[in-house]
């Protein structure tokens, strides 16, 4: 499958993959499904697979008949970047009851596990990029406000190199702690992710980063901050905050940049 179309070559694509596949959509990753003959969005909702690398993806989801595999290509039709999604029944018999259901379940805990930090059990890298990237996208193009705010646990390094890892996995326990109560526990106005190493970013929809952040410190203020180095020692940590709205660069992938060149 080649990677650039034009209107009438996707046409005639889709025909023909329509000969293997029960369905045959185009989508846009933020906008949901698109007219083929006009790339114009259909205000329908389509289940989209994350990407790889190599531009393919694929998903199990629960249809109207059972399960069912969602293929997902990326391609560019006429300059504008779409994936394909391709549809067919599950090739899997799961006869017995409940086991349609069970399967589903295991599928979805796998997942969820993918997309959680092994350390703190936040939200990692994964989960922002394949799973809250298209909802924040969707929340900014229609006015919301979107921001992000950056938080760096100063001493992580410093415990990495003079104790051990287990303080400091300690310390982004406790820190991880006192962020995910701060943004609290409804997903539609914020979400908590470790990055990487001592770094967390909280994403706001619907609140400016700005407040968010002053949350952040007045959590970070009221709290002890302390976790344990060893079975006889303590230590404490501090934090540097910094935020970036969406409205300053337009872009998810320059807000979060910018958020963290400002730390």
């Amino acid at each position: 499958m080649k990677q650039d179309y034009t209107i009438a070559e996707l046409q005639a694509e889709m025909t023909a993959l329509q000969q293997v596949f029960d369905n045959v959509t185009l989508a846009d990753p933020r906008m949901g499904l698109l007219d083929p003959a006009t790339l114009q969005p259909l205000n329908k909702v389509a289940a989209m697979p994350a990407l790889d690398s190599t531009g393919r993806g694929m998903q199990v989801v629960k249809g109207n008949d059972g399960l069912e595999t969602v293929l997902a290509q990326g391609i560019n039709v006429e300059g504008t970047p779409c994936m394909l999604l391709m549809q067919m029944p599950l090739p899997r018999s799961l006869q017995a009851e409940g086991a349609e259901d069970s399967f589903i379940r295991t599928l979805s805990q796998m997942q969820d596990d993918l997309r959680r930090d092994y350390v703190t059990g936040a939200y990692n890298a994964v989960y922002l990029n394949e799973q809250y990237r298209p909802i924040a996208e969707r929340a900014a193009m229609s006015g919301t406000p979107v921001g992000v705010v950056m938080v760096r646990v100063n001493e992580y390094w410093q415990l990495r190199e003079h104790e051990n890892d287990s303080a400091a996995n300690c310390c982004l326990n406790m820190a991880a702690g006192i962020l995910q109560l701060a943004v609290g526990p409804d997903h539609d106005k914020a979400v908590l992710a470790r990055l990487n190493d001592g770094f967390f970013a909280i994403v706001t929809i619907g609140t400016p980063a700005a407040k968010m952040a002053q949350t952040v410190r007045e959590a970070m203020n009221d709290s002890r901050r302390e976790f344990n180095i060893s079975l006889s020692r303590r230590g404490s940590f501090t934090v540097e905050i910094a935020s970036a709205e969406w409205g300053e660069t337009a872009s998810w992938d320059m807000t979060l940049s910018l958020a963290q060149q400002r730390l």
